[in-house]
């Protein structure tokens, strides 16, 4: 696992060279972007040379230059839930911590390689 600057060139030309990945998987979908215009600056091709995946489905995510596979999160419901669960703990501060898991599903896109059009839960 590599941490560092998807926009330096210098830092993912060497990932690119010690590593050889076939793919990254992105913490979100900016930082996926942003690798994504640093790749294609130094003349990689997505999917055919790397494949990458985002994390969040943000809206500009299918209008980047290759569009991005990403995990959608279903941020209402988040906003929504973590609401609810805290109106509950400040009427109730005895109740024990929990949680809380929500569904979320794949957004297939070009970036990846794979099919297109195509959306998993």
């Amino acid at each position: 696992m590599n941490f560092g600057d998807a926009s330096d060139a210098k830092f993912v030309k060497a990932v690119l060279k010690k590593d050889r990945p076939d793919a990254f998987i992105c913490a979100n979908d900016h930082t996926a972007g942003n690798l994504m215009q640093t790749l294609l600056s130094i003349g990689k091709r997505i999917p055919e040379d790397i494949r990458i995946v985002g994390f969040d489905d943000v809206k500009y995510a299918r209008l980047l230059p290759v569009p991005l596979t990403t995990q959608h999160q279903p941020c209402k419901d988040i906003g929504r839930v973590a609401l609810a669960v805290m109106l509950d703990r400040l009427a109730n501060p005895d109740l024990p911590a929990r949680d809380v898991l929500l569904g979320c599903k794949l957004v297939v896109r070009r970036s990846c390689g794979a099919q297109t059009g195509k959306t998993t839960d």
